[in-house]
């Protein structure tokens, strides 16, 4: 993982920032996140969500004792936000330009892990400026009645 993708930590691989949204998922709908829940949820066997855990916790993202429902940290929950707000981000952009949701959802869930600030940045600004602004309304109308004789 390379150190300038946004609020990157060195040893956060991008396996682990799915841990971490899972838990981050699982909190919100459930108040806490089990193994068995986390195993379940990503298609993985408890054996392998333990040793994650192990590492968020050894990482400081994760509060983890055996056989407890685990939470995340501070840190994990400033992870968790910005992943989260990367995917949406990207998402709403891909929705935008016309591509199906669920195309949209995968290509999000696989480029927020990768996307360095200063892309981020742009493309949030990008989004902005086309869902609030008179001329990216404008722009994206165009761009959807002729971007579509491009494919």
């Amino acid at each position: 993982m390379s150190d300038r993708k946004r609020g990157s930590t060195s040893a956060l691989t991008d396996a682990l920032e799915m841990y971490i949204k899972i838990v981050h998922e699982l909190e919100q709908e459930q108040g806490a996140a089990t193994v068995t829940d986390i195993a379940e949820r990503l298609g993985v066997r408890a054996p392998s969500v333990t040793v994650a855990l192990k590492r968020l916790a050894d990482m400081g993202m994760v509060d983890y004792q055996k056989y407890r429902a685990v939470t995340l940290t501070r840190r994990g929950k400033r992870v968790a936000r910005r992943l989260t707000k990367t995917h949406d981000v990207l998402m709403e952009l891909f929705v935008l330009i016309g591509v199906e949701k669920d195309i949209a959802e995968s290509d999000a869930c696989e480029i927020e892990h990768m996307v360095q600030e200063e892309t981020f940045d742009r493309i949030a600004a990008f989004v902005d400026f086309l869902r609030d602004t008179e001329d990216g309304r404008r722009l994206l109308e165009r761009f959807l009645k002729t971007g579509s004789d491009n494919t």
